[in-house]
């Protein structure tokens, strides 16, 4: 009976005094909403805009040749509890296009954790420095995309959709959702090359 006792007792003990070691709490994670892609100086630049209670967007920018160097670059130095799995906007700047967005497209689609509704465009230069500035920004360009998905019924402009049109044999060209800031934000659609 005492050894029952004993054990039940061991047991109770084990699990008040290990816990969940490997777990990482909800409020310590570093969850990003939206990326933006641009150049600075130059050099290509990841900016990840974390979710906040604050009023002012809180953002960590890295300079990374692709979006895969810049993940693991910003979790080794800058968010070490980055989470991607909530990312809503990818948005990358017309003018480096070429350098770095299908690359990029092609690795979030090999990822399970980032969600395949995800919305990827392009936008003009003038974006991402407004995204620095209004924390409601997002929220506007994903409205503006929805509105212009509802409207074109037969465009999809999420980015397992673009993965897929990528890779396909049969489409030379796709639509890709570009944000214009120039007055206001609007959404429109472009045809982009599959080819190139």
């Amino acid at each position: 009976m005492t050894k029952k006792i004993l054990l039940v007792l061991l047991c109770i003990l084990s699990i008040l005094f290990t816990g969940c070691s490997g777990s990482k709490q909800v409020d310590k994670a570093s969850i990003a909403e939206t990326v933006t892609v641009g150049e600075k100086d130059g050099k290509i630049c990841y900016t990840f805009y974390l979710l906040s209670s604050s009023d002012t967007p809180v953002f960590t920018s890295v300079f990374a040749d692709s979006f895969e160097q810049a993940c693991s670059k910003a979790k080794s130095e800058y968010i070490p509890n980055l989470s991607l799995s909530k990312l809503e906007l990818f948005i990358t700047e017309e003018r480096i296009a070429d350098k770095t967005f299908k690359s990029d497209i092609k690795y979030i689609s090999e990822k399970p954790y980032f969600s395949p509704l995800m919305y990827v465009t392009l936008c003009d230069e003038n974006l991402e420095e407004k995204f620095v500035n209004d924390k409601k920004l997002p929220e506007q360009v994903e409205e503006h995309i929805v509105l212009l998905k509802n409207k074109n019924k037969d465009i999809s402009l999420d980015s397992l959709s673009i993965f897929n049109n990528f890779f396909s044999d049969s489409n030379k060209e796709f639509s890709v959702s570009y944000i214009n800031s120039e007055k206001e934000i609007k959404a429109e659609t472009i045809k982009i090359n599959a080819e190139k």
